[in-house]
């Protein structure tokens, strides 16, 4: 249930100021307020809800603010993960890797779920070079960061923008593979902070593009 609901949020079904009782989502997903309270304190601590008391839990939206503060934390924490990493990268990892970018170059622009694609394949790339780097403190700091951006991701994947960041990780890797740790933690950062500008841009204009992903799942939809 916690999964489904966090899809509801980050899919943008759930919109900004939504709010949530314990009550209405047991009832939803037919059980009992138990874990229906556990759900939403889940979110909550990860970000995409924010208690009101005695009231419930408001659907939250992603600042420019959340997105600054997110990102100055990754383009201090994944350099160093990737720059880990490649001295640990084994043929097994550079495939696993491979896989995950090339999968997002091989999505229709048609796909319905064209969103949750993208956004997946680009968290798991994400977290795989975390979890390569081998220190376990640092994978869970990064995979809790790039789990907030998730909605920011999905939308993006919508956007006329998404273009320039598609082929980021096969750049990316095949730096990896090169053997310079630092040039590819050098590319890590360069990367990062291009993402964060035009995730920037987009969260900015967030009512337009809540409108395009709407308007693409219909077309998409009729087809």
């Amino acid at each position: 249930m916690f999964e489904q609901l966090k899809r509801e949020i980050v899919e943008n079904r759930l919109e900004s100021d939504t709010l949530l009782t314990e009550l209405a989502v047991a009832a939803v997903y037919s059980v009992s307020r138990a874990p229906a309270r556990e759900a939403l304190k889940r979110l909550a601590a990860l970000g995409f809800v924010r208690p009101r008391r005695r009231v419930g839990y408001l659907v939250t939206n992603v600042s420019v603010a959340d997105l600054d503060e997110i990102f100055a934390m990754r383009l201090a924490l994944e350099p160093l993960a990737t720059e880990l990493a490649v001295g640990r990268l084994t043929e097994t990892d550079a495939a696993i890797l491979e896989k995950l970018a090339e999968g997002v170059l091989r999505i229709d622009a048609a796909v319905e779920d064209r969103g949750r694609l993208i956004s997946k394949l680009n968290a798991d790339f994400h977290r795989e070079i975390a979890r390569i780097g081998g220190n376990r403190r640092l994978e869970q700091a990064i995979t809790r960061l790039v789990d907030e951006l998730e909605r920011v991701m999905h939308m993006l994947a919508y956007s006329t923008n998404v273009g320039s960041l598609l082929k980021e990780h096969s750049e990316l890797l095949a730096m990896m593979r090169s053997g310079d740790a630092r040039r590819a933690r050098d590319l890590m950062r360069k990367q990062l902070e291009h993402d964060s500008s035009v995730m920037r841009t987009l969260v900015i204009r967030t009512p337009t593009a809540l409108s395009l992903v709407r308007s693409t799942r219909k077309a998409t939809s009729k087809t």
